[in-house]
Parts: C-alpha cells; structure tokens; sequence
C-alpha cells in the first residue's frame, strides 16, 4: 500500500482506498497507521514501484524521471530501511526482519495488528523474549471481519499470556494498524500483518525506521490506542467455554491458508 508523488513524496502504511475509513462498517471506526515520508527516504519507495511495475508490464521504464533530483541528497531525515516481501522470493525478508527486531529487543516491544497468525519462529521469537524479561505488548482488535480468523487467532494466544506477554484487545471499532516497535530506537511500519499470508504468500512492504524520536511519537499512539482497549488477563482467558476452545484448536491447522 504505496503512493509516491513526483519522486519527492511518499506514502506507505496500512490504509487502503476505501470508503470504510471515512465512514467506518458493521465494525465501527478503523483505527489504521499511515506514514508521509519525505526526503530521500522516498527514493526507496519509487524503487520498489519500479520494479513491481517492470514485473506486471515487463516494460523498461526510464527511472530517471521518476526521481526527483532536488532533494538534496544530505538532506536530514530518519534513516528508513524498506523491505519487501512477496511468493517469488527466496526468503521470507518480512519475517526475518521482524524476528530480527525483536529477538535485538533489551527494554520492551510494542505490536499492533489487525492478524495475528505468527509462523512458529515468529510466535517462539516473542515468547522467547517475554521470558527474558522483555517487555511485549500486544494490541489486537476485539472484533475482525473473518470469524474463522479469529479463531486461530485466538489459539496462539494462551501460550504468550502464559509467558507475560500483556495483550490488549482494541474495542473502538476496528485495528488495523501494522506497526511494531522495539525498545526507544527502533520501528516498522507497513502493509505486512503479522500472519502467514503476508509473511509468505502475499507482495508487501515494510519500513524499518531507525530514529528514536519517531519511536517515541510512535509509543505515544500506542499508550493512547490502550485507552480504547481491554486488557486481556489469563484467569479471564481460562473461563473460555470447551466449544470455543475445541474451534480455536481445529482452525489452527487451517492457519498457513487463512
């Protein structure tokens, strides 16, 4: 989900072109986070246009007009680092950046998104660092548009209470917000949800953004987000009825495909 203007600026998040984020659905309002980049930052949005461009057209496109060469190339901007993803790489690069964050993580991580189907060495990354005495946060939307999804959602979930992983459940409308960040340093923020399908299957981008004044900006949102949240606890989590535990377990063996 990219827009680049005249090579000099950019936009890349989570958003979508759709009515439902002005007027809301049957969900409520949908709390999504977009970033405008500026800079010469943007240069490595147009890239990864361009080359997606070539890969549907298979035209050579003359890139030099596509970037602009005012912006002055010491020009100070957060250092932004993007990574895509997508079915005809040799690796998984979202998730391995994504591991790669948190398994660095000394203080606390911080994630949101709407999909929370984690591949094993993603889920055993933040379990790993929870029990470390990192702290993670969770924040997931209360109600999704797919039931079945939430379903195997909610099966990963005992587990990372179990490890001290504070999850929150956003209750005003729908979170679909993709952002993680890790300690005071360091953020992503993308079209990636944290689940098999954009992890592996689907073409996404992420931009991990090294500067620790956008990290708190960004932890700022987040703290704000909690308000509108329920905190989920363990002992309210046990009192699950047998039927819905029994449908978490069996969509967890459909959760690659989801």
């Amino acid at each position: 989900k990219i827009v680049i203007i005249d090579g000099s600026i950019g936009y890349v998040g989570g958003m979508n072109f759709a009515q439902r984020y002005l007027t809301g659905n049957e969900l409520g309002r949908w709390r999504d986070t977009h970033f405008r980049i500026t800079g010469v930052a943007v240069a490595g949005l147009q890239s990864s246009f361009l080359i997606d461009w070539y890969t549907v057209s298979r035209k050579v496109v003359n890139m030099d007009r596509y970037f602009d060469p005012s912006v002055p190339a010491n020009e100070y901007s957060p250092s932004v680092q993007f990574v895509s993803g997508g079915p005809i790489s040799h690796w998984r690069s979202i998730e391995q950046a994504i591991i790669y964050m948190i398994s660095r993580a000394s203080e606390r991580i911080y994630i949101q998104t709407p999909y929370f189907l984690p591949t094993e060495n993603l889920n055993n990354a933040l379990i790993t660092a929870a029990l470390a005495g990192v702290q993670v946060e969770l924040m997931l939307p209360e109600r999704t548009d797919s039931r079945l999804t939430t379903y195997a959602a909610n099966s990963y979930l005992t587990l990372l209470l179990e490890a001290g992983v504070k999850i929150y459940r956003y209750t005003e409308g729908f979170l679909h917000s993709k952002l993680i960040m890790v300690d005071s340093s360091l953020a992503s923020i993308g079209s990636a949800n944290m689940d098999f399908r954009s992890l592996e299957h689907n073409f996404e981008i992420s931009g991990i953004i090294y500067d620790s004044g956008t990290a708190k900006r960004l932890r700022t949102l987040f703290d704000q987000d909690k308000i509108s949240c329920h905190l989920l606890t363990y002992e309210e989590w046990e009192q699950r009825r047998r039927m819905v535990r029994f449908a978490e377990s069996f969509m967890r063996l459909f959760a690659p495909l989801l």
